[in-house]
């Protein structure tokens, strides 16, 4: 195990390559510009809206069934410039506040794409398309 060099020593020296360079706000802004497409967008938001507790994809469709895939959520986004505007389509479980997980579905997905798209949210529109229940079977002793 080795400790870490003090700065300015080492194979480098001082002289090492960006050493010395401070790296400004203007710099950044001079290498050009980053754009993301809202499927990109759009996939950020279904990951982050299964991160929520009580929040699962829009079961059914034709690609659920015969490929047995996990369901997905329904999303689309509209960008313009640095502002998103969501809908979201999603099953939550029975019973559960809906006003509560959507509330947090909201707050969650906003700060995700916030943090990872540096993009705005100003809308989230949330449908609930089912209500899902607990299917496990009891097990009973006879």
């Amino acid at each position: 195990m080795t400790a870490p060099a003090a700065a300015g020593t080492g194979l480098l020296g001082k002289h090492a390559a960006g050493a010395g360079r401070r790296s400004t706000r203007a710099d950044a802004e001079d290498r050009g510009r980053t754009s993301l497409s809202d499927k990109v967008v759009e996939k950020t938001v279904a990951r982050a809206a299964l991160e929520v507790d009580h929040v699962h994809g829009v079961s059914g469709g034709i690609a659920t069934t015969v490929f047995n895939t996990d369901p997905a959520v329904d999303v689309q986004a509209t960008i313009d410039g640095h502002l998103a505007q969501l809908r979201v389509k999603v099953e939550v479980d029975y019973p559960v506040s809906l006003r509560t997980v959507t509330r947090e579905l909201r707050r969650h997905v906003s700060d995700r794409v916030h943090q990872l798209c540096e993009l705005t949210v100003t809308d989230v529109d949330v449908h609930v398309t089912a209500l899902r229940q607990n299917t496990e079977q009891v097990r009973r002793v006879r």
